[in-house]
Protein backbone atom coordinates (compact mmCIF):
# COMPACT_ATOMS: atom_id res chain seq x y z
CA UNK A 1 0.00 0.00 0.00
CA UNK A 2 1.45 3.39 -1.30
CA UNK A 3 2.16 5.64 2.01
CA UNK A 4 0.15 8.71 0.77
CA UNK A 5 -3.07 6.41 0.86
CA UNK A 6 -1.86 5.17 4.32
CA UNK A 7 -1.36 7.95 6.35
CA UNK A 8 -4.74 9.01 4.93
CA UNK A 9 -6.78 6.07 6.34
CA UNK A 10 -5.08 6.69 9.51
CA UNK A 11 -6.06 10.34 9.56
CA UNK A 12 -9.70 9.20 8.68
CA UNK A 13 -9.80 6.49 11.15
CA UNK A 14 -8.58 8.23 14.21
CA UNK A 15 -11.41 9.56 15.88
CA UNK A 16 -12.76 6.32 16.13
CA UNK A 17 -9.34 4.63 17.84
CA UNK A 18 -8.46 7.80 19.91
CA UNK A 19 -9.40 8.45 23.47
CA UNK A 20 -7.18 10.52 25.67
CA UNK A 21 -3.59 10.03 26.07
CA UNK A 22 -1.36 8.01 22.87
CA UNK A 23 -2.06 4.77 23.65
CA UNK A 24 -3.97 2.13 21.01
CA UNK A 25 -6.53 -0.17 20.75
CA UNK A 26 -8.88 1.98 23.29
CA UNK A 27 -11.47 -0.31 22.54
CA UNK A 28 -10.28 -2.97 24.97
CA UNK A 29 -10.68 -0.92 28.33
CA UNK A 30 -14.78 -0.51 27.43
CA UNK A 31 -16.40 -2.58 30.55
CA UNK A 32 -18.92 -5.10 28.41
CA UNK A 33 -20.21 -6.85 31.64
CA UNK A 34 -23.80 -5.03 31.82
CA UNK A 35 -23.21 -5.40 35.76
CA UNK A 36 -20.09 -3.87 35.74
CA UNK A 37 -20.76 -0.99 33.68
CA UNK A 38 -24.15 -0.61 36.10
CA UNK A 39 -21.43 -0.10 38.65
CA UNK A 40 -19.41 2.06 37.15
CA UNK A 41 -16.87 -0.45 35.78
CA UNK A 42 -15.35 -1.30 39.33
CA UNK A 43 -15.11 -4.75 39.49
CA UNK A 44 -11.46 -5.90 40.24
CA UNK A 45 -12.65 -6.98 43.60
CA UNK A 46 -15.67 -8.49 43.06
CA UNK A 47 -16.06 -11.78 44.11
CA UNK A 48 -18.92 -13.47 42.39
CA UNK A 49 -18.09 -12.57 38.66
CA UNK A 50 -18.49 -15.08 36.20
CA UNK A 51 -16.56 -16.27 32.73
CA UNK A 52 -16.22 -12.29 32.17
CA UNK A 53 -13.90 -11.94 35.38
CA UNK A 54 -10.93 -11.68 32.99
CA UNK A 55 -11.94 -8.14 31.74
CA UNK A 56 -11.07 -6.37 34.79
CA UNK A 57 -8.95 -9.09 36.68
CA UNK A 58 -8.38 -12.67 35.37
CA UNK A 59 -7.66 -14.11 39.36
CA UNK A 60 -11.86 -13.96 39.78
CA UNK A 61 -11.85 -16.83 37.27
CA UNK A 62 -10.39 -18.71 40.13
CA UNK A 63 -13.44 -18.31 42.59
CA UNK A 64 -15.75 -20.45 39.65
CA UNK A 65 -17.08 -23.65 40.73
CA UNK A 66 -19.32 -24.59 37.29
CA UNK A 67 -18.68 -24.15 33.43
CA UNK A 68 -19.74 -20.21 33.04
CA UNK A 69 -21.04 -19.04 29.92
CA UNK A 70 -21.31 -15.40 29.00
CA UNK A 71 -21.90 -12.89 26.13
CA UNK A 72 -22.41 -9.26 25.82
CA UNK A 73 -23.72 -6.26 23.50
CA UNK A 74 -22.19 -2.87 23.73
CA UNK A 75 -23.75 0.21 21.67
CA UNK A 76 -23.09 3.95 22.04
CA UNK A 77 -21.32 7.05 20.21
CA UNK A 78 -23.08 6.69 16.99
CA UNK A 79 -22.77 3.53 14.83
CA UNK A 80 -19.79 2.18 17.43
CA UNK A 81 -20.83 -1.38 18.84
CA UNK A 82 -18.79 -3.99 20.80
CA UNK A 83 -19.65 -8.00 21.27
CA UNK A 84 -18.12 -10.08 24.04
CA UNK A 85 -18.30 -13.55 24.45
CA UNK A 86 -16.76 -16.23 27.42
CA UNK A 87 -16.15 -19.56 28.63
CA UNK A 88 -15.13 -21.05 32.00
CA UNK A 89 -13.99 -24.37 32.29
CA UNK A 90 -12.91 -25.51 35.86
CA UNK A 91 -10.33 -27.78 36.17
CA UNK A 92 -8.97 -30.07 38.91
CA UNK A 93 -6.43 -27.46 39.46
CA UNK A 94 -8.00 -23.50 38.60
CA UNK A 95 -10.18 -22.10 35.98
CA UNK A 96 -9.18 -21.93 32.27
CA UNK A 97 -11.61 -19.18 30.37
CA UNK A 98 -11.39 -18.02 26.78
CA UNK A 99 -12.82 -14.76 25.35
CA UNK A 100 -13.74 -13.24 22.06
CA UNK A 101 -14.14 -9.40 22.31
CA UNK A 102 -15.35 -7.74 19.00
CA UNK A 103 -15.14 -3.84 18.10
CA UNK A 104 -16.97 -2.11 15.21
CA UNK A 105 -16.45 1.84 14.50
CA UNK A 106 -19.17 2.26 12.09
CA UNK A 107 -18.10 3.00 8.60
CA UNK A 108 -17.29 6.51 6.50
CA UNK A 109 -17.23 7.88 3.08
CA UNK A 110 -13.40 8.00 1.43
CA UNK A 111 -12.38 10.69 -1.12
CA UNK A 112 -8.91 11.05 -1.62
CA UNK A 113 -7.18 13.44 -3.67
CA UNK A 114 -5.73 10.38 -5.85
CA UNK A 115 -9.30 9.87 -6.48
CA UNK A 116 -9.81 6.67 -3.97
CA UNK A 117 -13.31 6.66 -3.33
CA UNK A 118 -16.05 4.76 -1.60
CA UNK A 119 -17.25 3.76 1.60
CA UNK A 120 -14.97 1.61 3.98
CA UNK A 121 -15.47 0.42 7.77
CA UNK A 122 -13.68 2.74 9.53
CA UNK A 123 -12.02 0.60 11.91
CA UNK A 124 -12.94 -3.02 13.02
CA UNK A 125 -11.14 -5.10 15.78
CA UNK A 126 -10.64 -8.65 17.65
CA UNK A 127 -9.28 -9.64 20.49
CA UNK A 128 -8.96 -13.07 21.28
CA UNK A 129 -7.81 -14.46 24.90
CA UNK A 130 -6.69 -17.34 26.92
CA UNK A 131 -6.85 -16.91 31.16
CA UNK A 132 -5.96 -18.75 33.89
CA UNK A 133 -7.20 -18.46 37.73
CA UNK A 134 -5.55 -20.25 40.71
CA UNK A 135 -6.94 -20.33 44.15
CA UNK A 136 -3.59 -19.59 46.67
CA UNK A 137 -3.68 -20.23 50.26
CA UNK A 138 -4.97 -17.56 52.57
CA UNK A 139 -7.58 -16.56 50.71
CA UNK A 140 -5.84 -15.55 47.77
CA UNK A 141 -5.90 -16.09 44.17
CA UNK A 142 -3.78 -15.55 41.39
CA UNK A 143 -4.66 -15.20 37.31
CA UNK A 144 -3.30 -14.21 34.03
CA UNK A 145 -4.61 -13.45 30.31
CA UNK A 146 -2.71 -13.92 27.15
CA UNK A 147 -4.67 -11.49 23.95
CA UNK A 148 -4.11 -11.94 20.56
CA UNK A 149 -5.25 -8.26 19.29
CA UNK A 150 -6.03 -7.63 15.44
CA UNK A 151 -6.86 -3.99 14.16
CA UNK A 152 -7.60 -3.18 10.87
CA UNK A 153 -8.23 0.43 10.10
CA UNK A 154 -10.72 1.12 6.94
CA UNK A 155 -10.33 -2.16 5.43
CA UNK A 156 -6.80 -1.15 4.56
CA UNK A 157 -4.24 -0.90 7.16
CA UNK A 158 -3.69 -3.50 9.72
CA UNK A 159 -2.07 -4.54 12.79
CA UNK A 160 -1.87 -6.78 15.32
CA UNK A 161 -0.70 -7.19 19.03
CA UNK A 162 0.34 -9.43 21.84
CA UNK A 163 -0.31 -8.90 25.41
CA UNK A 164 -0.43 -9.81 29.32
CA UNK A 165 -2.55 -9.43 31.99
CA UNK A 166 -1.59 -10.46 35.55
CA UNK A 167 -3.89 -10.21 38.37
CA UNK A 168 -4.30 -10.99 42.65
CA UNK A 169 -7.82 -11.29 44.49
CA UNK A 170 -7.63 -11.83 48.37
CA UNK A 171 -10.69 -12.62 50.42
CA UNK A 172 -9.92 -11.36 53.99
CA UNK A 173 -10.34 -12.47 57.04
CA UNK A 174 -13.73 -9.96 57.47
CA UNK A 175 -16.68 -11.59 56.10
CA UNK A 176 -17.41 -10.23 52.59
CA UNK A 177 -14.16 -8.31 52.53
CA UNK A 178 -12.08 -8.36 49.34
CA UNK A 179 -9.45 -6.56 47.55
CA UNK A 180 -7.95 -7.05 43.98
CA UNK A 181 -4.97 -5.47 42.16
CA UNK A 182 -4.51 -6.17 38.27
CA UNK A 183 -2.07 -4.90 35.31
CA UNK A 184 -3.58 -5.56 31.88
CA UNK A 185 -2.87 -5.17 28.49
CA UNK A 186 0.88 -5.17 28.51
CA UNK A 187 2.89 -5.79 25.19
CA UNK A 188 4.87 -3.82 22.61
CA UNK A 189 3.77 -0.67 20.80
CA UNK A 190 0.86 -1.96 18.14
CA UNK A 191 2.31 -0.22 14.85
CA UNK A 192 0.89 0.06 11.62
CA UNK A 193 2.91 0.78 8.72
CA UNK A 194 6.01 2.36 10.52
CA UNK A 195 4.50 4.36 13.37
CA UNK A 196 2.95 3.06 16.28
CA UNK A 197 1.73 3.67 20.00
CA UNK A 198 1.49 1.58 23.07
CA UNK A 199 -1.82 -0.76 24.18
CA UNK A 200 -3.04 1.20 27.19
CA UNK A 201 -1.02 -0.18 29.82
CA UNK A 202 -3.69 -0.12 32.85
CA UNK A 203 -3.24 -0.70 36.51
CA UNK A 204 -6.28 -1.54 38.46
CA UNK A 205 -6.60 -1.46 42.14
CA UNK A 206 -10.08 -2.36 43.45
CA UNK A 207 -11.68 -3.45 46.94
CA UNK A 208 -15.20 -4.64 47.42
CA UNK A 209 -17.79 -5.58 50.29
CA UNK A 210 -20.85 -7.64 49.93
CA UNK A 211 -23.04 -7.98 53.00
CA UNK A 212 -24.28 -11.16 54.03
CA UNK A 213 -27.90 -12.44 52.95
CA UNK A 214 -30.38 -11.04 55.43
CA UNK A 215 -33.70 -13.11 56.05
CA UNK A 216 -36.31 -9.97 55.09
CA UNK A 217 -38.72 -11.55 57.17
CA UNK A 218 -36.86 -11.56 60.33
CA UNK A 219 -37.16 -8.30 60.02
CA UNK A 220 -40.46 -7.86 59.11
CA UNK A 221 -42.94 -11.18 59.01
CA UNK A 222 -45.36 -9.21 56.71
CA UNK A 223 -42.77 -8.29 53.58
CA UNK A 224 -42.89 -9.97 50.26
CA UNK A 225 -39.40 -10.80 49.94
CA UNK A 226 -37.24 -14.03 51.04
CA UNK A 227 -33.94 -11.87 51.19
CA UNK A 228 -31.71 -9.30 50.20
CA UNK A 229 -27.81 -8.52 49.97
CA UNK A 230 -25.78 -5.71 49.44
CA UNK A 231 -22.34 -4.99 47.40
CA UNK A 232 -20.23 -2.37 47.23
CA UNK A 233 -17.30 -1.95 45.16
CA UNK A 234 -14.81 0.61 44.44
CA UNK A 235 -11.57 0.46 41.94
CA UNK A 236 -9.03 2.92 40.98
CA UNK A 237 -7.77 2.48 37.43
CA UNK A 238 -4.64 4.06 36.10
CA UNK A 239 -3.75 3.84 32.52
CA UNK A 240 -0.47 4.96 30.84
CA UNK A 241 -0.16 8.85 30.09
CA UNK A 242 -3.56 9.33 31.83
CA UNK A 243 -4.78 10.61 35.17
CA UNK A 244 -6.40 7.94 37.80
CA UNK A 245 -9.83 7.67 37.31
CA UNK A 246 -11.78 6.37 40.28
CA UNK A 247 -14.53 4.26 40.12
CA UNK A 248 -17.25 3.41 42.72
CA UNK A 249 -20.67 1.32 42.01
CA UNK A 250 -23.02 -0.39 44.46
CA UNK A 251 -25.79 -3.28 43.97
CA UNK A 252 -28.45 -3.83 45.94
CA UNK A 253 -29.93 -7.82 45.51
CA UNK A 254 -33.66 -8.68 46.25
CA UNK A 255 -35.39 -12.13 46.12
CA UNK A 256 -39.17 -12.15 45.65
CA UNK A 257 -40.72 -15.41 46.46
CA UNK A 258 -40.98 -17.45 43.52
CA UNK A 259 -39.75 -15.15 40.68
CA UNK A 260 -35.79 -15.27 41.31
CA UNK A 261 -32.80 -12.57 42.47
CA UNK A 262 -33.45 -9.03 41.00
CA UNK A 263 -30.20 -6.49 41.06
CA UNK A 264 -30.63 -2.54 41.12
CA UNK A 265 -27.24 -1.01 40.56
CA UNK A 266 -25.81 2.37 40.22
CA UNK A 267 -22.03 3.73 39.53
CA UNK A 268 -19.79 7.07 38.45
CA UNK A 269 -16.93 7.05 36.89
CA UNK A 270 -14.57 10.07 37.81
CA UNK A 271 -12.23 12.12 35.80
CA UNK A 272 -13.14 10.50 32.45
CA UNK A 273 -14.56 13.06 30.27
CA UNK A 274 -16.76 10.51 28.30
CA UNK A 275 -18.41 8.56 31.24
CA UNK A 276 -20.12 9.96 34.66
CA UNK A 277 -23.07 8.01 36.35
CA UNK A 278 -24.50 4.72 35.50
CA UNK A 279 -27.04 2.43 36.45
CA UNK A 280 -28.48 -0.84 35.74
CA UNK A 281 -30.60 -3.69 36.30
CA UNK A 282 -30.26 -7.69 36.51
CA UNK A 283 -32.21 -10.89 36.78
CA UNK A 284 -31.73 -14.54 37.78
CA UNK A 285 -33.18 -17.32 37.83
CA UNK A 286 -31.69 -20.18 38.34
CA UNK A 287 -28.66 -20.49 36.63
CA UNK A 288 -29.63 -18.37 33.81
CA UNK A 289 -28.88 -14.03 34.62
CA UNK A 290 -30.05 -11.03 31.93
CA UNK A 291 -28.52 -7.73 32.69
CA UNK A 292 -28.66 -4.21 31.30
CA UNK A 293 -26.39 -1.20 32.02
CA UNK A 294 -26.65 2.08 31.27
CA UNK A 295 -23.76 4.79 31.06
CA UNK A 296 -23.80 8.88 30.46
CA UNK A 297 -21.45 9.93 28.54
CA UNK A 298 -21.94 13.16 28.30
CA UNK A 299 -22.68 15.10 24.90
CA UNK A 300 -22.08 11.68 23.08
CA UNK A 301 -24.63 9.01 22.56
CA UNK A 302 -25.28 7.32 26.13
CA UNK A 303 -23.68 3.74 26.56
CA UNK A 304 -25.94 0.17 26.62
CA UNK A 305 -24.86 -3.04 27.42
CA UNK A 306 -26.97 -6.28 27.51
CA UNK A 307 -25.12 -9.40 28.78
CA UNK A 308 -26.68 -12.89 29.18
CA UNK A 309 -24.93 -15.49 30.89
CA UNK A 310 -25.59 -19.26 32.18
CA UNK A 311 -23.96 -21.81 34.90
CA UNK A 312 -23.91 -25.37 33.60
Amino acid sequence: MRAPFALAVLLLAAPAVAESGRTSAAFLRRALSARAAGMGGAHAAVLDCGADAPQFNPAGLARLRRPALASSYLSGFGDVTHGHLAYAQPLPIGTLGVGLLYFNAGSLELNLSDGTKGRVTAEEDNAWTLSYGLPLIGGLSAGATYRYVRLELAQAAQATSHQGDAGLLWRSPVPGLSFAAAYQYHGGNIVFEEAGDPPPKTWRYGLALRLPDIDARKLDPEVDLEEFDLTAAADIVKTVFESASPRAGVELGLTPPGIGRVALRFGWVFNRFAEGMSFGLGFKAGRLGFDYGYGSAGELSALQNVSMSWTF
